[in-house]
């Protein structure tokens, strides 16, 4: 299915994982964190932190600063409580 505009965080990371045609399980042990914290940043519950973001850069090759930007992107979008 296409998408359209910028990707959550979520969504990249999903991308990010069919690309490299890794599992889950080989994706959390190459960025260093359990399953509950990738499923947490999958589902946007959980902030990509700086470590995070250099983990992520270190596994998929997108720089650090995308994912930083994509977080900031997606925290403008949420409704305000």
């Amino acid at each position: 299915m296409a998408r359209h505009g910028t990707p959550t965080p979520g969504q990249a990371i999903l991308e990010g994982i069919e690309w490299l045609k890794m599992d889950k399980a080989e994706f959390c042990r190459r960025l260093g964190v359990s399953s509950e914290v990738l499923e947490a940043l999958i589902a946007g519950t959980q902030s990509i932190t700086t470590e995070i973001a250099s983990a992520l850069e270190s596994v998929t090759g997108s720089p650090a600063a995308y994912w930083k930007m994509l977080e900031r992107k997606s925290k403008k979008l949420e409704p305000q409580r």
